[in-house]
């Protein structure tokens, strides 16, 4: 398999150096295609300007559409599948894809290959059965369906859960040829019913043995396999550094291939005999079209980690080529409360990309948090999203946390799980991320890792007394002082009587050094698309089938809204891989591995 420099990638010289350099380099490559795209081709071809839009552009700048490159095109590919983006989902089409015997192209935009995500939910693998647990998929469904207000499409939500499982059993099949295997977090917050969660475990692979704590997991290991299974087929390629800036379509509006510009400067065009897959990982990177679909919480996030180059070229892609656009997904965004803001005046608040490259990762640790007035203002044990959001509504959209010298047995007790956990345990996922965030295993490690290299960075204040921990922070003293002496007598009673958290997640601010951390969100995806049918083809206002041309990944609407579901530990990847697997499914012919009759009653495969 080729890479952007012309040389085979190798998995193990890869794994080797990703240990020297960490995760974060790797974190470089996330979209698929960028730039402005505009759809034609010469001779029989017509462009999606001249087709039936569905949607009118509005003229902004990130809705422009380009005038065509067709009459540029130096040269032609022929092949049957095109995959726009080289990400976790695009991947995965397109592997499955050529195990069914399709020739693919895959075209990347970047150099590499998503490296750091990981986590996949699904329901009933394999795996999950051997461990003995069973998922109420049913449940799942309507859960996910009013965690989203009805804002979505059931049968979507459904495919996911009933294949989640098959895939993931697809996925360590492929896995364990490269001596890699998946294995399945079982860990969750603690004292709460067994049916608190209800897809309460995710998978994540990794490279066995499993060490205690810091191996590199997910799509850090996965990845290269994954270009090695697809080379194998001999029905498959990647080409880097290769951006698409156009779909061809014909005469009744088919898509059958994608214009792209090259390394060198050329046009390609790449003619799909069975269909384009658009999988350019969402619009994180494009602030205009953000804010005009309704994404204003990226404006209190100081971290964009993961936006480069997903500038929404896919969505912008089908839209021109007539496809609907989830409009109603307003707000949905994926957000850790994990940003921090460790530079003077707002850090960065209200612009993209954020003012400030640092992450606190125990931010979403439910220790006090106050606002910019010195007052407790809500019930710390939240999910990610749910502490983000009702932090950002204090004054200024941004929030302190506040803890001492007790952290390390702190975060012991309170027993978070899926990303925000911060302690190692043999039963979970001890993944070492972006380089330098680690489940730790004890006080030492733990103030290596996370308490010194944070204080020294400028991400934590430390001060010896609480007076001078308001000072630093720049808080009305008084008030500040008040507010901690009130939380500190709800722990001793062992009921919050004023915002009601848990009582194991109570822990007394009392013992000197205290810190403090300057807090806002940190944005990681967008959740909003392009709507699409059981095939996973595109479809248009009256929900026809835009022929040839098929979504995956963060450019598939119609699965989320409002709020990133985060109870589901990995439900982001699990869907785009999930779908993904599927939409290679749909383009080869195959049957899904679990049909779904009220999908396929929508989309009229079956006679009612």
């Amino acid at each position: 398999m080729e890479q952007g420099n012309g040389k085979a990638i190798d998995r193990r010289t890869f794994l080797a150096g990703l240990g020297a350099t960490g995760a974060l380099a790797a974190a470089g490559a996330l979209a698929g295609c960028t730039g402005g795209t505009a759809d034609a081709a010469a001779g029989s071809t017509g462009s999606a300007s001249a087709q039936t839009s569905g949607q009118t552009t509005t003229g902004a700048a990130w809705d422009a559409q380009p005038a065509s490159v067709a009459s540029q095109v130096s040269s032609t590919e022929d092949h049957e599948i095109v995959v726009v983006g080289g990400g976790n989902s695009g991947m995965i089409c397109a592997l499955e894809a050529a195990q069914l015997g399709g020739d693919v192209i895959v075209l990347e935009q970047t150099a590499g290959n998503t490296m750091w995500a990981g986590d996949i939910d699904a329901c009933d693998s394999q795996i999950q059965k051997d461990a003995g647990l069973t998922m109420d998929k049913e449940f799942a469904i309507h859960d996910l369906v009013r965690y989203a207000s009805g804002k979505c499409d059931e049968n979507l939500i459904r495919l996911w859960a009933y294949n989640s499982g098959p895939f993931v059993d697809w996925y360590q099949k492929n896995l364990q040829t490269k001596g890699l295997d998946v294995m399945l977090d079982k860990v969750k917050k603690q004292f709460y019913p067994d049916n608190f969660y209800n897809t309460n475990v995710y998978h994540t692979a990794y490279q066995p043995p499993m060490q205690e704590t810091a191996n590199h997991m997910g799509s850090e290991v996965a990845m290269p396999a994954m270009l090695e299974l697809l080379a194998e087929t001999g029905k498959g390629a990647v080409n880097y550094n290769t951006t698409v800036v156009e779909l061809v379509q014909d005469s009744t509006g088919k898509v059958t291939g994608v214009v792209a510009k090259t390394k060198d400067g050329s046009y390609v065009q790449y003619n799909a005999k069975r269909g384009v897959v658009l999988a350019t990982g969402g619009f994180l990177g494009n602030k205009d079209m953000m804010d005009e679909l309704g994404m204003v919480s990226h404006k209190y996030c100081t971290n964009h980690t993961g936006g480069d180059g997903r500038n929404g070229d896919g969505i912008k892609l089908a839209t021109w080529a007539g496809a609907d656009r989830d409009t109603s997904c307003a707000g949905s965004m994926l957000i850790f409360d994990r940003g921090c803001i460790t530079t003077g005046g707002d850090g960065g608040l209200g612009v993209q990309g954020g003012g400030n490259p640092n992450l606190w990762w125990p931010g979403s640790q439910p220790f006090l948090r106050v606002n910019s007035l010195g007052k407790r203002f809500s019930n710390e044990d939240n999910t990610y999203d749910f502490e983000f959001n009702l932090s950002a509504q204090q004054p200024g959209h941004f929030w302190w946390q506040v803890f001492d010298s007790s952290s390390w047995d702190d975060v012991v007790n309170f027993g978070t799980t899926i990303c925000s956990r911060v302690v190692a345990n043999p039963d979970a996922k001890n993944c070492l991320l972006l380089g330098k965030f680690y489940p730790c295993r004890n006080a030492e490690e733990w103030n290596s890792v996370y308490i010194q290299p944070n204080v020294d960075a400028g991400v934590l204040i430390k001060a010896d007394t609480l007076d001078e921990l308001a000072e630093k922070m720049g808080l009305p003293k008084d008030t500040f002082l008040a507010t901690v002496k009130r939380y500190n007598q709800v722990t001793a009673s062992g009921e919050d009587t004023d915002f009601h958290k848990a009582p194991w997640r109570l822990s007394a601010i009392d013992q000197g050094p205290f810190y403090a951390a300057k807090m806002a969100g940190w944005a990681l995806a967008t959740l909003s698309g392009i709507h699409v049918n059981y095939d996973f083809n595109a479809i248009d206002e009256e929900g026809n089938p835009i022929e040839g041309l098929y979504m995956s990944g963060l450019d598939v609407g119609g699965f989320f809204n409002g709020n990133y579901p985060q109870l589901y530990g990995g439900l982001c990847m699990g869907r785009c891989t999930t779908l993904g697997w599927l939409a290679a499914h749909a383009i080869m012919g195959q049957a899904y591995p679990v049909p779904v009759e009220s999908a396929q009653l929508a989309c009229n495969r079956v006679k009612a």
